[in-house]
């Protein structure tokens, strides 16, 4: 049976009635609330859709008159990201630098110094923990590595690493080229892979006798090898781009220089010299007066960064005001922490910005000016000191050609005598 028409006309009125209500208690909430910057969800949803169709000074003009940023945002409104993020790429080094062989090798008491030829020392020395884990990823990456000594020739330091106990884990690396040696009593010459290999005269090395706490010594090592450097991109090699770079020397601000430490010989003690007067007269700040010390000065000085590393234990680095992090050693495999690669890249764990080149005071030095003071210094130094040798030699001889003719003024009449009965015989 059909409901009675009353009924269906009293069911219409109530609906349109309760619509009525609800949609003034909707008119009066978007009132009461445009007063305090809200806007109703559907109402906002619509004003974004027909935003669109207006122009940018519209849009803008919208916003603000209806929608205020703090107030008027709801959960169907669009939302930033809470912030834009910067892209950034990470560099590897181009260089890690082993400066002292005691950075690569753990012989107890002995030194950079040590002889090569006893069977003593080079029976009690062996390849630190984690240098092989870390020359391998250089290998893999295509970073060079570096040793620098100086107080050995490099036919010398290269002897003395295959005579170490586990002497594969470094001379594979000086095999296949990822690790080169350079000495400080050596020319540095251009490897045979540099761009300048052809070309010798387009060097532009120190030279001689800029040894720390002079940086001539690791700038002219860094200035003879050559690598690719990796392009820009994201994680994975996304984006990097590799075509057209061409081959060329490290640059410093991307090179790590490792240096162990504490080490209390003088950093000068063969050449006599005031390094600190050197640098005084430059305009520089050089305090440093022992090794540890003064490698890491020079690691500062020439815009790289340096790690220390602290293998006597914790509380015994002596560079604390000079290294940019400081480390008890590369780790092994079974440590919890090691120092990998990624960890010394530019960000990394220790830093996040390329260094520059900075005194002990922080300042700017002129780099050229400074190497050239500690050269002409050590080359006069070394000249003074033949000299000396020299007029020393001379004087021994003088005095061997003279004790003959002591000898003779000292014989007496019986020996005189018999000399002269023999040369009447003949």
């Amino acid at each position: 049976m059909a409901p009675p028409l009353t009924s269906f006309r009293r069911t219409r009125r109530r609906r349109f009635q309760l619509r009525s209500t609800v949609g003034s208690m909707i008119l009066a909430a978007s009132q009461i609330g445009a007063s305090s910057g809200f806007v109703h969800p559907a109402r906002h949803r619509r004003s974004l859709d027909s935003q669109w169709s207006r122009t940018k000074d519209e849009r803008a003009s919208y916003n603000r008159r209806h929608c205020p940023p703090s107030r008027t945002r709801s959960v169907w409104a669009p939302t930033a990201r809470g912030g834009l993020l910067m892209i950034r790429n990470v560099d590897l080094p181009e260089c890690v630098i082993f400066y002292g062989t005691d950075s690569i090798l753990d012989c107890g008491s002995c030194s950079d110094d040590a002889s090569s030829s006893s069977s003593t020392t080079a029976a009690s020395c062996a390849a630190r923990p984690g240098v092989s884990r870390l020359l391998n990823e250089c290998r893999e990456v295509g970073t060079p590595a570096l040793l620098l000594t100086e107080h050995q020739r490099i036919d010398e330091l290269q002897q003395r690493l295959s005579s170490i106990q586990n002497s594969e884990d470094i001379t594979e690396f000086l095999e296949d080229g990822a690790l080169s040696m350079r000495s400080s009593l050596d020319e540095c010459v251009y490897a045979p892979s540099h761009p300048y290999y052809d070309d010798p005269d387009a060097s532009d090395f120190y030279g001689l006798g800029n040894h720390a706490p002079s940086p001539g010594f690791i700038l002219d090592a860094i200035e003879s090898i050559s690598m690719i450097p990796l392009g820009f991109g994201g994680s994975s090699g996304f984006g990097v781009k590799q075509e057209g770079v061409e081959r060329r020397p490290p640059l410093p601000k991307h090179c790590v220089v490792l240096v162990s430490g504490p080490d209390s010989r003088p950093a000068d003690d063969d050449d006599g010299i005031d390094a600190e007067a050197i640098a005084e007269s430059v305009g520089a700040a050089i305090r440093s007066n022992t090794v540890s010390r003064a490698r890491c000065t020079a690691g500062k000085l020439a815009g790289a960064r340096v790690l220390y590393l602290e293998h006597m234990g914790l509380g015994t680095a002596d560079a604390e005001d000079l290294a940019d992090a400081i480390v008890p050693g590369l780790g092994s495999d079974d440590d919890w922490e090691v120092v990998s690669l990624d960890d010394i890249a530019t960000p990394g764990s220790y830093w996040l910005n390329p260094p520059v080149s900075r005194d002990e005071d922080g300042n700017r030095v002129n780099l050229i000016a400074l190497c050239s003071a500690f050269q002409d210094a050590r080359s006069t130094n070394a000249t003074t000191e033949s000299s000396s040798g020299k007029a020393r030699d001379d004087a021994v001889s003088t005095s061997t050609k003279d004790t003959p003719i002591a000898a003779a003024e000292d014989m007496s009449e019986d020996e005189m005598a018999r000399i002269l009965a023999d040369l009447d015989a003949l």
